[in-house]
């Protein structure tokens, strides 16, 4: 394979034969696993008041409630830097193959097309019922351009900030490429430094954006692990990190689990001691910044003992899997209109919040995957999903 070692991407794409590389198997399971969390994930914000979304609906009850807000707890601190390490592995490969110009073109296409398409077809009635717009005097065609300027891109926010990271990891390329080096072993030295950046970045931001609140439309408070996240990915694919040597994953998995289990404590004990949770979120106080370190930790280990994982443990896929993969990014795109239309149902319903959470929870991935699946099959809807 070609790549932009000497010379400056754009100007000379690897060759035509090389464009079709092999698809990777472990990649496309914990993608769909990463998207079905997502989705499962934003319907447990509707019954558990954690985190923002469209609606909050009666809360689930004990024990229920305290489990999930101990998962949500724990899988928030690193779940999005994830799909962003995801994305930053594979973007070297992709951008030796393409060259700078095809690269930023493909980019646009895959990422930006997706995402005005929902901020025009999904984002209006989705914000129209909204509570926060109950008040909207007029109907739903005058709030139209209301909702359109400043758009409200929804979930997929997240395709917008992946362009901008990966445009700019492009233009570093291109200024200064990549040198042919060998592979450069990770060290635990590298990840605790990484740790204590996105702590320290991310204690900062938070003393004026807690966590948690948005700023156009984006929880900015968590950016530093976004871009922590594609960078480790990138530094995984480039260096050759993955999969990680055997003592190096043991320790990082043991620090894993161990701060885990430290969530668990800071947030079982809060309560007792008296501590609002609102002071981990934000502000000059050792809360903020404990979460921050924890916050730090995780993302640069869970995230890579997740991948390194499922490079391990599942690469093998049958042709249901292969098919979920396809459907995958259909699904992440659909799945918030998915969702808000079975959380409006099942108020017609009237069941208990728990059948009611894990109803929609379960309808939600089964329904957003199929329509993702009729949509990989659309001619030209195919190529941009």
């Amino acid at each position: 394979m070609t790549d932009i070692r000497g010379t400056r991407p754009g100007l000379e794409p690897a060759p035509r034969q090389a464009h079709r590389p092999a698809r990777t198997a472990w990649a496309d399971n914990l993608k769909v696993v990463l998207v079905a969390g997502v989705i499962a994930a934003h319907a447990t914000m509707a019954w558990t008041g954690l985190g923002t979304w469209v609606f909050d609906e009666p809360p689930v009850r004990e024990p229920l409630l305290t489990l999930l807000t101990l998962v949500t707890a724990v899988v928030t601190l690193f779940g999005l830097p994830l799909f962003f390490l995801v994305a930053g592995y594979f973007t070297p490969r992709s951008l030796e193959r393409k060259g700078l110009r095809r690269f930023v073109g493909d980019r646009a296409v895959r990422l930006l097309v997706p995402m005005a398409a929902f901020i025009v077809l999904f984002s209006p009635w989705i914000e129209f019922v909204d509570p926060d717009n109950a008040g909207w005097p007029q109907g739903f065609r005058e709030f139209v351009p209301h909702v359109l300027w400043p758009p409200a891109p929804g979930p997929t926010w997240f395709l917008g900030v992946l362009f901008v990271v990966s445009v700019g990891y492009a233009g570093i390329r291109w200024a200064a490429p990549r040198r042919p080096s060998g592979a450069r072993p990770l060290r635990l030295r590298h990840l605790f430094v990484i740790a204590a950046l996105v702590a320290l970045t991310s204690w900062v931001i938070r003393l004026g954006v807690p966590l948690g609140e948005e700023r156009w439309h984006l929880a900015v408070g968590q950016a530093p692990g976004w871009l922590a996240g594609f960078v480790i990915g990138v530094l995984a694919a480039e260096r050759h990190w993955l999969p990680l040597e055997a003592g190096l994953a043991r320790r990082v998995r043991w620090i894993c689990w161990t701060t885990v289990l430290l969530v668990v404590v800071v947030i079982a004990s809060s309560g007792p001691l008296g501590y609002d949770m609102q002071v981990y979120l934000g502000g000059v106080t050792w809360q903020s910044g404990l979460l921050a370190v924890i916050e730090g930790v995780l993302i640069t280990t869970a995230s890579l003992w997740v991948v390194d994982l499922f490079e391990r443990r599942f690469d093998r896929q049958g042709p249901l899997g292969r098919q979920l993969a396809r459907s995958a990014f259909a699904a992440f795109l659909v799945h918030q209109g998915v969702l808000v239309a079975l959380v409006l149902a099942s108020r017609q319903v009237g069941a208990t919040p728990e059948v009611s959470y894990l109803t929609v929870a379960s309808l939600g991935i089964v329904v957003s995957f199929a329509i993702g699946w009729v949509l990989t099959r659309l001619p030209g809807v195919s190529r941009i999903v």
